[in-house]
């Protein structure tokens, strides 16, 4: 089982043979790098001698491909062309493919050189924007996991809900850090999250709004018999009702050059029940104003009434084999959801639990999705027409037993 609090092995400058600055990471680097303005990160000097930049520790996006290569000297000022040679599949010194610019001459009083390109792509050819494939490149080829590390069914659905979401990522990374955090920052932008299941492989999450809880995920029933103890609360500080968001990073500066002030997708409901519950999203893995929008939508929609959390304890040991993450089915039948309905077959969101094997009990938090079980009905006038069913989607009212 890979480390993930190690340090993500980025290539190093003191690989090669006569760096400028040896401890330099060459950047790793995904999706369209367009918006803002200027160069957004620099390029590392690798021999002094031969005049070779890396622009990336890894292969770029193709010219014929699409890619805009430009580079920038210390001034700002966009270098020409007729200056340097680019080999964007460059197994440099017999060390492995990377992105380089060698120069005709000597570039030192150039430095630092800045670069704008697109980003690496995917084994097909074609640029690497879908976050979760981002995600999967940089687990496996850049971190080396096995495939096998990956909850492989999480993964597919998270990238599929992602593609209808229209979430595209755009970003780099040339710090030293932890896989861990690496891979948080990537994940906590388009508001998803990571963790360990029981058998020790990683499960990627997209948690907000329409599909990411269905009844395909349902791991066990959370049946009121053998529930005690139960309280629910919320919290007004959860509350989101408006969602300002701050992309298009310039990796140089540290800034953000572009943002979006929210009042689009407020909900004038909450603000009136709640106050104006503001937050900021610093999107550091966004470049385009349509994902920028469609994260601060998902996380009003998500968000702009409080999220209830349930704590219980089950009675028996029947759901032990539950992990943080999973999806259950639970019925109250004294709580109702916000139309004034029972809470029958909703889904919830595991967030911990504790075994007290000598009490034969599992303590439970629970996050409340909002999501109900659903049924379809068939077409064969086995249903009346008159608008007291759905024919799909509407609430499945079965008793299930544990």
């Amino acid at each position: 089982m890979t480390d993930l609090s190690a340090v993500a092995p980025l290539r190093r400058a003191w690989e090669y043979a006569a760096p400028r600055r040896p401890a330099e990471c060459l950047p790793v680097v995904y999706g369209d790098m367009q918006g803002g303005s200027g160069p957004l990160w620099n390029a590392v000097c690798l021999d002094t001698a031969a005049r070779v930049y890396a622009l990336a520790g890894h292969p770029l996006l193709e010219l014929a491909a699409g890619n805009q290569v430009t580079l920038y000297g210390q001034d700002g000022q966009v270098l020409d062309s007729a200056a340097y040679t680019l080999n964007l599949c460059h197994d440099f010194q017999s060390r492995g493919l990377i992105a380089t610019a060698t120069f005709g001459a000597e570039a030192g009083a150039q430095e630092p050189i800045g670069v704008r390109a697109q980003g690496k792509p995917g084994q097909d050819g074609q640029l690497l924007t879908n976050p979760l494939e981002v995600a999967e490149d940089f687990l496996l080829r850049v971190c080396g996991l096995m495939p096998q590390e990956l909850d492989q069914g999480v993964l597919s659905r998270s990238r599929s809900r992602a593609v209808a979401l229209g979430f595209r990522a755009s970003g780099l990374m040339n710090q030293p850090k932890a896989v861990a955090s690496l891979l948080t920052e990537l994940m906590s932008t388009f508001l998803g999250s990571w963790w360990r299941g029981g058998d020790g492989r990683l499960r990627l999450y997209l948690d907000l709004g329409p599909g990411s809880a269905s009844d395909g995920e349902l791991a066990a029933i959370l049946g009121q018999a053998h529930l005690k103890d139960v309280s629910v609360s919320a919290r007004l500080a959860d509350v989101v009702n408006r969602a300002v968001t701050l992309y298009c990073k310039n990796y140089r500066s540290n800034q953000y050059e572009a943002g979006h002030d929210g009042l689009a997708s407020q909900d004038p409901l909450s603000i009136a029940l709640y106050g104006l519950q503001a937050r900021t999203l610093e999107l550091s893995w966004v470049r385009d104003p349509a994902t920028a929008a469609a994260l601060a939508s998902a996380l009003v929609r998500g968000f702009c009434l409080p999220r209830r959390v349930i704590t219980c304890q089950e009675d028996a040991l029947a759901n032990l084999p539950l992990e943080k993450g999973d999806l259950a089915l639970l019925s109250l039948d004294w709580l109702y959801d916000g139309q004034g309905r029972p809470l029958v077959n909703r889904m919830v969101r595991v967030l911990g639990l504790e075994p007290q094997l000598d009490k034969g009990t599992i303590a439970f938090t629970l996050l409340d999705t909002g999501f109900h079980k659903t049924k379809a009905l068939l077409a064969d006038g086995g249903a009346p027409a008159d608008g007291r069913e759905l024919a799909g989607g509407g609430r499945d009212l079965t008793e299930y037993q544990a």
